[in-house]
């Protein structure tokens, strides 16, 4: 890539730099190729003597002022239907990454207001999107003209600064030192960066995120805004879709709900006939509890799975329409509650003519839900919908915008519950330099009250800081098994010797009231990729579901799916080996005193929370290996 634009460069000179610095901005190429490539290599041939510095800075400034202008037309007469239409941009990229950089830019703008369009600029990809999302306000041109400028010349400056520092630095070493040494020195500086920047910045807690619950009674409209919300690039996700998923052919859910209502509620090929079923259930309130007994509990983990995704993606909005919300008393599990609402007549209308019910059919269904005025008292907003849908529509817009603007910082759980991260390492593990005392600290700072220390096949460190801190810390250890894989006992009183086999380890931590945790069993290696995992979950009182530091992230499914299959309880953890990366998966639950059989109950409605950490969080870990080796 650097090849082809230096050749590119030295052929056009100032007006490709000019050029890639436009383009970035104007036709969002920079989703793809940020323009740091480009001033990298204009500045490697102005220390050459093939370009003027003067020419090139120039050239940067024009480029990419007139860039992030024709990108602001572009969203004040395109908006986000460009931005969201599949047939526009979305060719030219990938439409998960422009949904979640457009959520960064949009939260950046909702926080700094006209400030952030000065800021967007330091920060590749935001950058692309800034000029489009700026377009699309009332920001007046002139306004966003001066503050884009001063981000200009701000990137410009800290751009070539960067650029001529690697170039200047790339030549004095291949003069004095040597391509060899050049190399290693290089290679080095690549290394330290990641992994102080792992180390400083690393921490993947899952802060910042805002969950809205959408919920509404029949035909008052919750669909549509939710379609509105979803055309503005929010994620958005409905129960229904979800209850589709719980019930697919061949699920366990299926096979409960057959089991419980006779085989005449399948399809030909296999899958649920809905109408049949509700048909069943509509007039049988008990018949109804139980279905709702085998649903709900499957719906709301896939729920679970599909915010935590969302997390991961770094998606800062995500929206649950349910529509039982309130009756189901799920209001807690949101930050934000939104009530859709109409009139009774209207609904009966819509019923009626929009969806072909006779009226006494229309009204059984109305009366079977929650009253609308409950409903309104325990909503944060509430959405009328009485008028026409484009006063629905501009409702809605009315609402995100209010919910936007609202502070994201995670400052913990919602009162009565706290949060676990049920795995992560100290000093005590041989692949590990954390200080106990300042895990603890950093996990408590990141709204995380309670940990799991789970040190490998050391459990001395773990006792003594449950003992210092017995609400706070939960002793583990993490045992290396005969079979080459781990197994974790909670709350176990002895250390229990590694390379014994993974089944008598099990026993032995059931012999001492432990919890049986079985962490990342699908990891290569130390999960043995999933090989033993159908022979031992029988004997395990918890699944971890999540492991922060699994690469890549979606082995993280296949044992989700297998706690589902076998009922059992779900654990995550963030597998910390350095400071940064405490607290970046954990469970939120019920608060209880820190005791095993507590714990295991408050784990049947346990939420999971954790996002991926980057790959480089390893190289610590070999370089904790190394420093023990050889404590220099």
């Amino acid at each position: 890539m650097i090849e082809l634009i230096s050749t590119n460069i030295a052929t056009y000179g100032p007006f490709f730099i000019g050029a890639m610095a436009m383009l970035e901005t104007a036709l969002i190429i920079g989703i793809i190729v940020p323009t740091e490539i480009t001033i990298i290599a204009a500045t490697a041939l102005v220390l050459e003597g093939h370009l003027n510095f003067v020419t090139v800075v120039v050239a940067i400034l024009l480029g990419a002022t007139l860039g992030d202008s024709c990108g602001f037309m572009l969203g004040r007469f395109g908006g986000n239907r460009f931005l969201y239409n599949k047939r526009h941009l979305t060719r030219l990229t990938w439409r998960k990454n422009l949904l979640i950089y457009h959520d960064r830019a949009s939260t950046l703008f909702g926080r700094y207001g006209i400030l952030s369009i000065s800021c967007a600029r330091m920060i590749p990809f935001v950058r692309t999107l800034m000029p489009l999302f700026a377009g699309s306000t009332r920001v007046s041109y002139r306004r966003f003209l001066v503050f884009d400028f001063l981000g200009v010349v701000g990137w410009a400056v800290m751009g070539l600064s960067f650029a001529y520092g690697v170039a200047r630095g790339w030549q004095i070493g291949m003069e004095y030192l040597g391509t060899f040494w050049v190399a290693v020195i290089t290679l080095s500086a690549i290394v330290l960066f990641l992994f102080f920047k792992n180390r400083i910045l690393g921490s993947s807690s899952t802060g910042g995120h805002l969950s809205i619950g959408l919920t509404g009674n029949v035909a008052a409209g919750k669909s549509a805004v939710a379609k509105c919300w979803s055309g503005e690039g929010i994620s958005v996700v409905s129960a229904d879709e979800l209850a589709r998923e719980a019930v697919k052919i061949g699920s366990p859910g299926l096979e409960e709900i057959v089991s419980a209502f006779g085989k005449d509620i399948l399809n030909a090929d296999g899958s649920l006939n809905r109408k049949v079923l509700r048909h069943k259930i509509f007039n049988d309130k008990d018949a109804r509890d139980n279905l709702e007994a085998i649903l709900h509990p499957r719906i709301w983990v896939l729920r679970d799975r599909w915010t935590r995704e969302r997390l991961n993606e770094g998606v800062a909005i995500t929206v649950s329409e349910v529509p039982l919300l309130f009756e189901a008393g799920l209001e807690d599990d949101f930050d934000v509650t939104v009530l859709v609402d109409a009139p009774e007549d209207i609904r009966m209308s819509r019923l009626t003519s929009g969806r072909g019910l006779d009226a006494e059919e229309a009204r059984k269904i109305i009366a079977s839900q929650m009253a609308p005025e409950f409903k309104r008292n325990k909503a944060d907003y509430v959405l009328v919908n009485d008028r026409l849908p484009e006063d629905l529509m501009l409702s809605a817009h009315e609402i995100l915008d209010q919910i936007r603007k609202q502070p994201r910082s995670d400052q913990g759980p919602s009162s009565g519950r706290i949060r676990i991260d049920m795995h992560l390492h100290t000093r005590a593990s041989f692949d590990c330099l954390s200080d106990p005392y300042r895990v603890l600290e950093a996990a408590q700072n990141r709204g995380v009250q309670r940990i799991a220390i789970t040190d490998h096949n050391c459990l001395a460190m773990a006792l003594d800081m449950a003992k210092e801190f017995p609400d706070s810390v939960i002793p583990g250890e993490e045992v290396s098994t005969a079979e080459g894989i781990d197994v974790i006992g909670l709350y176990i009183k002895e250390e229990i010797p590694k390379g014994i086999p993974a089944k008598e380890v099990c026993r032995i931590i059931g012999e001492q009231g432990g919890i049986v945790y079985l962490p990342h069993p699908y990891a290569r290696g130390k999960g043995g990729s999933g090989r033993y995992a159908e022979e031992l979950v029988p004997l395990v009182d918890v699944v971890e579901v999540f492991n922060g530091r699994l690469h890549p992230g979606s082995l993280n499914k296949p044992g989700e799916e297998l706690a589902a299959r076998w009922s059992k309880a779900r654990g995550a953890g963030s597998d910390a080996h350095t400071i940064g990366e405490v607290a970046g998966a954990f469970i939120e639950v019920v608060d209880h005193p820190n005791e095993p059989a507590l714990l295991l109950e408050a784990l049947a409605t346990a939420q999971i929370r954790g996002a991926t950490t980057p790959w480089s969080v390893h190289l610590a870990s070999t370089w904790a290996k190394f420093r023990k080796q050889f404590p220099f």
